[in-house]
């Protein structure tokens, strides 16, 4: 026999492209019975939650406007020998695919994730390189001294 009915008191996340009535729900309760509804899936921005969407074939629909992206950020600059507070980007947020233009000599550069780790160098060499990593910040210094690398690096989200 199944047990006493559950109650949910999460604060339900606003949801943008969906009128709901009444606007919250003020309490849920969770049963064992299974029933047939017609429900919604709502993803997590940063500051609201968005109704997920699918295609007419019934796929997910993830893009609607051909690319993910919203916003770039672009850094640019020479490098040196250490990593130092000029050559270092960091974000509040996350960033997804980076291009880099290095242009004159090699750099070694570092991503930091969630956790503000910084993590193994990774070299590029002189031309242009597109990665998709999602990251927290950047840094660039020399590949070897005093060869100084001329960059623009330009991160989307």
């Amino acid at each position: 026999m199944p047990g006493p009915d559950q109650k949910i008191k999460t604060v339900l996340i606003p949801e943008s492209g969906l009128d709901l009535s009444p606007e919250f729900i003020e309490q849920s309760i969770v049963t064992p019975d299974f029933s047939r509804v017609f429900a919604h899936l709502i993803g997590k921005a940063d500051d609201r939650g968005i109704l997920i969407r699918a295609t007419s074939d019934g796929s997910l629909r993830v893009v609607s406007a051909g690319v993910p992206f919203e916003y770039y950020d672009i850094f640019s600059g020479t490098s040196d020998d250490p990593y130092t507070a000029v050559n270092t980007k960091e974000y509040p947020v996350a960033y997804n695919v980076t291009d880099f233009l290095i242009e004159t000599h090699p750099v070694k550069i570092s991503f930091r994730n969630l956790s503000g780790i910084w993590l193994a160098d990774k070299i590029l060499l002189v031309g242009f390189h597109s990665i998709d990593f999602i990251h927290y910040g950047i840094k660039v210094k020399d590949r070897t001294a005093p060869n100084n690398g001329v960059y623009e690096i330009t991160s989307y989200r």
